[in-house]
């Protein structure tokens, strides 16, 4: 439905002519004639846009006439780049694909920007032959045409990353198939992804939780088909691996080799694919069955990758056989402690429980990051989790970057920065935000920035949930959301 109201908006003009009896002698040279000199009735937007830029000398053939001042005719030349653009955009597979959801924040903003430029277009038909009245006109078409500009770069900046995204759950859901299928496959694509991880964990980029639903066989607009579950268990490896790239760094072991541990998150659970779909999709308990069946794939994974990788597996299939043991020994499947169980077992444990409380799952909503970090540490005091790495998390902060937080008077804003001071217990709680709407939920003409450690009054109240983010930020902040 979405889709349709935004190509018609791109396609189609209602009742053009009826609507230009109101204002008679505002546009009638935009209307094309025939021989006898009669309007030929305008059909499209397109259509008729596109016969306003037939009189740009140059622009679409040989012997227009010129009717425009050369601004008015950079300006509709510019506007056809847009338009272009606009389309193209609209006829993207992934575009068509999330059309579905109508509350999509790339689909509402997608929907506004096309309605922006159905203004630019009627604008554009109605250019006046005399110099000055185009002057008037062009100020306006001028700034439209910057705002439309400027929409398109947010909106294709986040559709490519959405399409990165997409592209890394399917790679990675790839190797998983073929190595279930017993066809051929390879590590260096795997050790590849994390090279790029690990270089957008240096560059300071923030952590994006990537999700895929249990049942999905292929991305939206996809054409490759991959075996169920294998995009959900790669979109949570993903999101493990991304927690490992920012937290090696800090242990004197893996900061100069960073790239195993990575590559560890990324395929440690690739014996979840031996689980049945169904049972990882369930919202009520797991049967004493099903739980068991969950509980063996540690052990199947580091199997699968000894048996295909037997030349390079060794020590990573023993963090893959151990990354749900616990240090007080009552983890699964073996039921190890203490140091019986490898470093890298222990760090994989440590973010894997990290990422799977800030991922929405079937049975229960994303936590707040800050009682996802608070869960792991009182389970690091429990004996649960490795303490040392578990305490790397502080340097994620309670509010990592790119955080959408609410501020105890009402006000919204997002989290710019956070201050690595480890001995000032209120640093992680503490980070600079831009502040991006009042109290009322207005967005502001321009962000504000808050050091709330630089201040004695004023802090978070929480992270807010991604159905309030969109609603608050969703028209004009859709990367936030």
């Amino acid at each position: 439905m979405v889709m349709s109201d935004t190509r018609n908006l791109l396609d189609r003009i209602s009742a053009f002519r009826q609507r230009l009896d109101s204002t008679p002698n505002l546009i009638p040279e935009a209307l094309p004639v025939d021989g006898t000199g009669a309007v030929v009735p305008v059909v499209s937007e397109v259509e008729a846009f596109r016969f306003t830029l037939r009189r740009i000398p140059g622009t679409v053939g040989e012997g227009a006439t010129t009717h425009y001042t050369d601004r008015a005719q950079r300006l509709l030349t510019r506007a056809k780049a847009l338009l272009d653009r606009q389309r193209t955009f609209t006829n993207d597979p992934l575009v068509a694909a999330c059309a579905a959801d109508e509350t999509d924040p790339l689909v509402c903003y997608h929907r506004e920007t096309v309605g922006i430029l159905d203004s630019v277009v009627r604008l554009a038909q109605g250019l006046p032959d005399s110099a000055g009245g185009q002057l008037k006109l062009c100020d306006g078409l001028n700034g439209l045409l910057g705002v439309v500009q400027d929409r398109l770069a947010v909106q294709e900046q986040l559709l490519a990353r959405r399409r990165r995204d997409e592209d890394r759950i399917d790679k990675l859901a790839g190797f998983f198939t073929a190595l279930h299928c017993n066809l051929p496959v390879a590590m260096e694509p795997v050790a590849a992804l994390a090279e790029e991880l690990l270089e957008e964990a240096r560059q300071g980029r923030s952590i994006r939780y990537l999700s895929a639903p249990v049942m999905s066989a292929s991305a939206p607009g996809g054409a490759q088909a991959y075996a169920v579950p294998a995009r959900y268990v790669a979109a949570h490896a993903l999101n493990v691996a991304q927690v490992v790239a920012r937290l090696v760094p800090f242990d004197y072991e893996w900061a100069g080799r960073p790239l195993a541990p990575v590559v560890g998150a990324l395929v440690m659970d690739c014996g979840m694919l031996k689980i049945p779909a169904a049972v990882l999709a369930k919202t009520e308990p797991l049967t004493a069955d099903e739980r068991r069946a969950i509980e063996a794939h540690p052990r199947l994974g580091a199997e699968l990758l000894l048996w295909r990788f037997p030349n390079l597996a060794g020590p990573l299939a023993a963090a893959v056989a151990t990354h749900h043991e616990r240090t007080d020994g009552t983890g699964y499947p073996a039921g190890v402690a203490g140091t019986q169980i490898p470093a890298l077992g222990r760090l994989l444990r440590v973010a894997d429980v990290y990422a799977a409380l800030n991922e929405e799952r079937p049975h229960r909503p994303a936590s707040d990051p800050r009682a996802a970090l608070t869960d792991v540490l009182l389970l690091a005091e429990q004996s649960q989790v490795d303490r040392d790495f578990a305490e790397y998390l502080l340097h994620l902060s309670f509010y990592p970057v790119n955080t959408v937080v609410e501020l105890t008077d009402g006000r919204v804003g997002v989290v710019v920065a956070n201050h690595a001071n480890r001995m000032d217990p209120r640093a992680p709680g503490r980070p600079v935000v831009a502040v991006l709407t009042d109290a009322e939920g207005a967005i502001l003409p321009r962000a504000e920035h808050l050091d709330l450690s630089a201040s004695d009054r004023g802090s978070i109240v929480k992270a807010v949930p991604l159905a309030r983010r969109r609603e608050l930020l969703g028209s004009r902040y859709p990367d936030l959301v």
